[in-house]
């Protein structure tokens, strides 16, 4: 199944609530972005990494497989799991990266 790259906000959105979670319209086209970089077949996950604040607060990165590339920061775990298991279940459906494949353009006139 072929999902138009206009419809992955949307399906990424709807999946990433049945998790629990909402994503900022801003945080979804920067996830769009950065998801075309992420390329793979690899399952996403997320890490954990030391901020650099005096607080000693922690970033979780989603990230595909053993990538360094990371598709979404946030200081919230549950939002980064969140995303990961919604991109593991739109993939499961749709198979890695096909979702930001877009329709094949119609036939000329006439032919």
């Amino acid at each position: 199944m072929n999902i138009e790259a206009s419809d992955f906000p949307s399906l990424l959105r709807a999946h990433v609530e049945l998790q629990g979670t909402i994503l900022t319209a801003e945080e979804l086209s920067q996830i769009g972005e950065r998801y075309a970089r992420c390329r793979g077949k690899d399952l996403w996950d997320v890490r954990e990494y030391a901020s650099g604040t005096p607080f000693g607060a922690r970033e979780y990165r989603v990230v595909r497989g053993s990538s360094t590339q990371d598709i979404y920061r946030t200081t919230e775990r549950g939002h980064a799991a969140a995303l990961r298991a919604a991109l593991n279940g739109l993939e499961s459906q749709t198979g890695p990266t096909s979702p930001l494949k877009t329709a094949p353009a119609d036939p000329p006139p006439g032919s």
